[in-house]
């Protein structure tokens, strides 16, 4: 098995929720984020220079292996403090498709040798989905497609594909959607499979995240079934 360990500097949500998550109730400063990766790093590695305030603070309990690190980011800002620290990069093309090309050729282009990887590793996030067809694909998309739209007017949660193909949407949340529509990957395998290959190829990539969202679960697990066999990978033994 493989065990990853993704760092991200957004919190995912909105400012409130932010304050939430942090310890004193108000956000740490973004610029002391390479900061902490530098401290999470030594901690794992057990790694601190001697002249540093933590040399000699030793994390418990300790893994056997130290997990592969990746900065998780969806700017070109989370692509340079990958690049300056030397880890490896995951974009969130799922988030921000239109500044894939840019993040990633920033990471690649000055990147710094560092003890966790000595060249770039990059990947990228996306979300895909496949069905035995592309129209069924097309339909269970629309799970995720309708969702934050749906959830604005207040209906909280993934709703089923026909409730969001059937919800009333404004002239600008059909534009919006028509935007998602082109810049989703789902399909049946081997057009999903293509376009992930496409992909790989024109950025150089060795490593994807895919995420899958549905309202049905065993939709979303045939998914995954689908694209696995797609690439022709084997069921790990029990």
């Amino acid at each position: 098995g493989r065990i990853d360990l993704g760092i991200g500097r957004a919190p995912g949500s909105d400012g409130r929720t932010a304050r939430a998550l942090a310890p004193s109730g108000v956000p740490m400063d973004l610029r002391e984020f390479p900061n902490q990766l530098l401290d999470l790093y030594g901690f794992l590695a057990d790694d601190f220079p001697p002249d540093h305030e933590f040399h000699g603070i030793r994390a418990m309990p300790r893994p056997e292996a130290m997990p592969d690190l990746w900065l998780l980011g969806s700017s070109d800002v989370s692509a340079g403090y990958a690049a300056e620290l030397g880890w490896p990069f995951c974009y969130a093309h799922f988030i921000n498709s239109h500044r894939a090309d840019s993040a990633l050729e920033a990471y690649q282009k000055l990147f710094s040798p560092s003890p966790i990887a000595s060249e770039p590793r990059p990947s990228i996030a996306v979300s895909a989905l496949v069905a035995e067809t592309e129209e069924e694909a097309e339909r269970l998309s629309w799970s995720r497609w309708g969702w934050r739209l749906m959830g604005s007017a207040g209906r909280g949660g993934i709703p089923p594909p026909e409730e969001a193909l059937a919800f009333e949407y404004t002239e600008a949340e059909r534009e919006y959607l028509e935007m998602l529509k082109r810049r989703s990957i789902y399909g049946d395998p081997g057009q999903v499979r293509d376009q992930l290959l496409a992909m790989g190829e024109r950025h150089g990539l060795d490593d994807f995240v895919v995420v899958t969202i549905t309202y049905d679960y065993a939709a979303r697990q045939r998914s995954y079934e689908l694209l696995a066999e797609a690439f022709g990978l084997e069921p790990r033994a029990q």
